[in-house]
């Protein structure tokens, strides 16, 4: 009689969890369904703890405070992806918020905090090429704001079925299901105001047209994108997904909400009648938008109507912080923006084929990125002003002015080729937002110089996670569009960037509201991998970007 060959449940149990090792959490819990045999193999904890460390920068060795690496993985079941990403920024209006998020072996949670940053000792000086443009000093202090958790889900976090059953549009709700439920979250200190988290639904990239509100915009290479408008609190099926395989891994909404004497307010509005407590500074509506919604209260108190707050955050892929050799500087950094304080952006290195149309309003700006020069072909120390290189109807293309030069250091070796404007094209007027920007008070120093002979390539993008309000969050602030040699201006010869290559670049600038907003040359010197500076031409200052160790940052405890 021929043999029969063994079934699954009759293989060694080291060759059964060898097999399940290769299974994802749902294929192990169908299998737990089979018999007994095979479920007793599939609660093995040698298969679940790899799959809870996947998601970790740190792995962790023990389970605690719950007895299994299984019991753990479901109690966070389908949010480890949390974890993973590690960096998430919000849409929130202009300024937004960029958080870190971690597992916190300790207490079992996931949870996650606002990054901050102190600019520290703030010193000005004058540049050594110019004596009217002031150098910021920055050194920033790098920190998470441990106090007040913008998110915090424990093991044993309550879910909430908040499906409406007295509206009109019922059935365009999204059917109940765990990933459309909230969950309920302990984050908020004032009394009161309570949070949810909830997960959200990818939005299909032929729904994306041009005009289409999602988050993040597509100038930030997110794999997936979710829209960030509503009419109906982000409830429809549109919003909220009812399957595992909607669910956007780079994506979740924050909610925020008052009750009062233990009653929740309506959905859509709730009645706060005394502005007391700091409850709109921690739903970050305090400002203009609420004294526009004061009103007269029969109790003759105040009474403010306020919606509730809702909050998109998304993620990057991992590999956007990370500086590999060709990409040195990528990677996630603070900038000094003076009155407006640190803000947080990405640097990108996209390659070629990755690279998206330059902003349209940069097209007055084409010669200057082209390298157009006027002035001396002699090889000696210059910085450029794209002012002089831009004829606008107060300067003409004839004009140009001279200083002193000194020689360059010897290792400079590529020798970058003169264009004169009068070869280039006709230049575009800047828009009227720009005036101001497109005349220097003081002389330069136009020469052509030599580079050094191994450089980068490519473009180089630093697109705001937080903003203010001129640059909100998710705009670019500024742009080179090459740091090779086409993008070259010189090597810096003074004390303070010695020895730093100086590309094109070109600046956002905007009106409060982001109201009129331009690009206006700028120059971009590379002082390290982890240090840039940006001459702000028409500011008429210089200030610095710092790389953010994010590995450090990610351990921080106080």
């Amino acid at each position: 009689m021929a043999e029969t060959a063994p079934t699954l449940a009759q293989l060694p149990a080291e060759l059964v969890l060898d097999i399940f090792a290769y299974l994802e959490p749902l294929d192990l819990a169908s299998i737990a369904l089979t018999c007994k045999i095979l479920s007793t193999h599939s609660y093995d904890d040698r298969i679940w703890q790899p799959l809870i460390n996947r998601n970790l920068p740190e792995p962790i060795s023990e389970p605690a405070p719950l007895k299994t690496f299984r019991e753990l993985f479901t109690a966070h079941h389908p949010y480890w992806f949390l974890a993973k990403r590690r960096l998430w920024f919000s849409d929130g209006e202009h300024q937004g918020k960029l958080v870190a998020a971690r597992y916190e072996p300790k207490t079992g949670c996931i949870a996650a905090y606002t990054v901050a940053a102190q600019r520290g000792r703030h010193t000005l000086e004058f540049w050594e090429k110019d004596h009217e443009v002031i150098i910021h000093s920055f050194s920033p202090k790098i920190m998470l704001d441990l106090g007040k958790p913008v998110l915090k889900l424990d093991v044993d976090n309550v879910k909430t079925d908040d499906q409406p059953s007295n509206e009109p549009s019922d059935r365009a709700y999204a059917p109940p299901s765990r990933y459309s439920k909230e969950i309920m979250m302990e984050t908020a200190a004032e009394a009161g105001l309570y949070s949810s988290f909830m997960l959200c639904r990818t939005l299909p990239k032929s729904a994306i047209h041009d005009g289409t509100a999602i988050w993040p915009p597509l100038r930030l290479p997110t794999p997936t994108h979710v829209r960030n408008d509503t009419s109906n609190g982000y409830q429809s099926s549109g919003h909220r997904p009812t399957r595992l395989n909607e669910v956007s891994e780079y994506h979740w909404r924050l909610r925020k909400w008052v009750e009062f004497n233990g009653r929740r307010a309506t959905p859509r509005l709730m009645e706060i009648m005394s502005l007391r407590g700091g409850l709109p500074a921690a739903l970050s509506m305090a400002g203009p938008y609420f004294a526009a919604n004061l009103r007269s209260s029969a109790s003759g108190g105040m009474g403010i109507k306020m919606p509730e707050d809702v909050t998109t955050f998304a993620a990057l892929p991992n590999e956007c912080f990370t500086p590999t050799p060709r990409k040195p500087w990528q990677g996630l950094w603070c900038g000094d923006y003076s009155g407006h304080g640190c803000e947080f952006l990405v640097v990108l290195q996209p390659d070629k084929k990755d690279e998206r149309p330059l902003p349209s309003s940069t097209d007055w700006l084409k010669q200057w990125f082209r390298g157009g020069r006027r002035g001396s072909e002699s090889s000696g120390s210059s910085y450029a002003s794209a002012q002089e290189e831009i004829p606008t109807s107060a300067q003409s293309a004839s004009e140009k002015t001279e200083g002193d030069s000194s020689t360059l250091p010897a290792t400079a070796q590529h020798q970058v080729p003169v264009t004169t404007w009068a070869q280039q094209g006709q230049q575009i007027e800047p828009h009227s937002v720009l005036q101001g920007f497109t005349e220097m008070p003081y002389q330069r120093t136009v020469e052509e110089v030599t580079d050094y002979e191994d450089v980068p390539s490519g473009r180089l993008e630093a697109i705001k996670l937080t903003g203010d309000p001129n640059i909100p969050r998710g705009e670019y602030t500024f742009i080179a569009p090459d740091i090779g040699h086409a993008g070259f201006l010189r090597v810096a010869d003074e004390d303070i960037f010695r020895g730093a290559r100086v590309v094109r670049s070109a600046g956002h600038i905007a009106g409060r509201g982001f109201r009129e907003d331009q690009y206006t040359p700028s120059q971009l010197i590379m002082v390290s991998h982890d240090r840039l500076a940006q001459f702000w031409e028409g500011f008429g200052h210089i200030s610095y970007y710092q790389r953010v160790d994010l590995e450090a940052l990610m351990k921080y405890t106080g």
